[in-house]
């Protein structure tokens, strides 16, 4: 069974910033892979409606990312 790897793609949707975890078994994923996933998730937006889009892996699978925990 091949790995999973781990990536939060963060992208603006309608003037708003938001987030979603994409597992995939590649090591890489690009932004134009990324996008394909956020358009699968919104597929009633228009795809320009959509931008923005940023991908960082998840390095620490036990973990949620660093931006969610509060000072």
């Amino acid at each position: 069974m091949r790995e999973k790897h781990r990536f939060l793609v963060s992208y603006i949707i309608d003037n708003q910033p938001t987030t979603m975890e994409v597992q995939c078994a590649a090591e890489h994923l690009s932004p134009e892979q990324a996008r394909a996933h956020v358009e699968a998730r919104h597929d009633s937006r228009p795809s320009e409606h959509i931008t923005d889009i940023q991908v960082t892996p998840v390095l620490h699978p036990d973990s949620e990312p660093g931006h969610n925990y509060q000072p």
